[in-house]
C-alpha cells in the first residue's frame, strides 16, 4: 500500500475512533461505568497541553519514522498509563505541570525541526514526558472506577496520536511538510507562553 493511501486510512481511523468512543462507553453495563470511562475519556481533551504533546508525538513520528510510526504514539500511551497507576500509588512524580509544558515545547521544537532520532531515542523521550501526563491524570482523577478511567484517557490519548499521524499525510507535499513544522514552531512557542507568561 502506497504512502499516501496508508496515511489517509490511519487518519480515517482516528477520525473514527473518536466518533466511537461514546458508543464504546455505552457498552458498560452500569451508569458509573460509562461516567468513568467518559470522563477519563475527555480528560486529555480539556487541556491544550495536553492535546499539542499528544497530537504533536504523532506528527513528529509521521515526519521522521514513516512505517514506524505507531511506535511512538504507543510508547506515549502505554507509559502515561503505567504512571497514573504508579502516582496513585503513592510514587511521587515532582514538578508535573512544568514537565506537560516542557513536553509542549519539546515536542514542538522536535516536530518543528523534523529531528531524526532513533527510535528507541525518541521513545525515551516520550515516555519521559508521558510520565508528566499520567501522573497529571492521577492527581486530578475523580472516578469510582480508576482502571475504566485510565482505559478512557488511554483510548483517546492514542486517538490523539493518531489523528496527529493523520496529519502526517501532508509530508507527502513540500508544502504540507514546511505547514506541518511551522505549526510545530507556533507549538513550541505557545509552550514558552505558558511557561513563562501565563
Amino acid at each position: 500500500m502506497k504512502l499516501r493511501e496508508t496515511a489517509g486510512l490511519t487518519g480515517l481511523l482516528a477520525v473514527l475512533m473518536l466518533i466511537a468512543l461514546p458508543a464504546q462507553a455505552a457498552a458498560f453495563s452500569t451508569a458509573q461505568a460509562k461516567a468513568d470511562f467518559l470522563h477519563g475519556l475527555w480528560h486529555p481533551l480539556g487541556g491544550l497541553d495536553h492535546i499539542l504533546t499528544m497530537v504533536g508525538v504523532g506528527v513528529w513520528a509521521a515526519l521522521v519514522l514513516h512505517q514506524k510510526r505507531l511506535i511512538w504514539p504507543l510508547v506515549f500511551t502505554l507509559v502515561m498509563f503505567m504512571a497514573f497507576w504508579a502516582r496513585y500509588l503513592g510514587v511521587i512524580v515532582p514538578y508535573v505541570e512544568m514537565g506537560i509544558l516542557a513536553s509542549v515545547i519539546v515536542i514542538g521544537l522536535l516536530v518543528a525541526f523534523a529531528l531524526k532520532l532513533p527510535v528507541v531515542v525518541g521513545a525515551l523521550i516520550v515516555g519521559v514526558f508521558a510520565v508528566f501526563h499520567g501522573a497529571a491524570h492521577a492527581v486530578e482523577a475523580n472516578a469510582n472506577s480508576l482502571l475504566i478511567y485510565a482505559l478512557g484517557f488511554s483510548v483517546s490519548t492514542f486517538a490523539l496520536g493518531l489523528a496527529g499521524i493523520g496529519l502526517g499525510s501532508l509530508t507527502e507535499w513540500n508544502s504540507g511538510r514546511m505547514f506541518l513544522r511551522a505549526l510545530g514552531a507556533i507549538t513550541a512557542l505557545f509552550g514558552l507562553y505558558l511557561m513563562f507568561v501565563a
